[in-house]
């Protein structure tokens, strides 16, 4: 089975999730560019350092400012290509319903802030690594948790391989989640070059706090058209006159 697309409720062009996709590639169009030994120095220099923030004093300095820049630089770096489409596939699966629920501004600010904390897991969790931290699934583990806490019941559009046919199906978002959660678990236990703790930190900084940034107002569903369908009209009178009335 493989996961294709999330169901947004209405309609909102997901110009958030595409935008933030859009980047990371170009992003990572520029790693390609430069080489792999000006990246790695990229890296360490854009990367999130656990040994580096774990001894920041917040706001004492410029370098200070500049280290606590990385906490969202690195949202943008990735190691290679299966780093990258990974978790653009992640972040397109679950973003685009979560952006139609919460609206582009209000995405946009969880998007970073669930980043922010899911680094700030792993440097308390790890904080005398030298190695940077990479990648966007920290705040996409944060999306994905805010889209459990939300719409836990949305269908997911996926590809189910049966009897050597191929069909689509729907499959309720919470199904996809507890195997992702299941698996970041495990590899937790197995250890690796993974930040798992970023993962589980953003997911649990999403489940908790969408709350926060979801519309005061919920919009109305849209109700469907059936051009099939006449319109109704009163019954006439007398006289003809109407009566009635998240290398991570």
């Amino acid at each position: 089975m493989i996961p294709i697309r999330g169901a947004p409720l209405h309609g909102l062009r997901p110009w958030v999730t595409l935008g933030l996709i859009a980047l990371n590639f170009a992003v990572f169009a520029y790693q390609w560019s430069i080489g792999p030994k000006a990246t790695m120095d990229l890296f360490f220099s854009g990367g999130a350092v656990p040994a580096k923030l774990s001894s920041l004093k917040l706001l004492s300095s410029k370098q200070s400012l500049k280290l606590l820049a990385t906490m969202f630089i690195s949202l943008f770096l990735h190691a290679g290509w299966v780093h990258l489409l990974g978790n653009m596939w992640f972040l397109w699966l679950f973003g685009e319903a979560l952006e139609d629920d919460l609206g582009h501004w209000r995405y946009l600010a969880f998007y970073f802030f669930t980043g922010f904390f899911a680094c700030l897991f792993h440097v308390l969790a790890s904080s005398n690594l030298t190695a940077p931290l990479i990648g966007a699934s920290g705040a996409i583990a944060g999306v994905m948790g805010g889209f459990l806490m939300r719409m836990p019941q949305r269908p997911i559009l996926t590809m189910v391989f049966w009897r050597l046919k191929v069909e689509l199906r729907h499959i309720p978002a919470f199904f996809w989640l507890a195997l992702w959660l299941a698996l970041q678990f495990y590899g937790l236990r197995q250890g690796g070059p993974v930040a798992w703790m970023a993962h589980l930190g953003g997911f649990l900084t999403g489940l908790l706090t969408v709350s926060l940034f979801t519309p005061l107002a919920p919009r109305p569903a849209p109700v469907p058209n059936n051009p099939g369908r006449k319109k109704a009209t009163a019954p006439k009178g007398r006289g003809g006159k109407k009566s009635g009335a998240r290398k991570t």
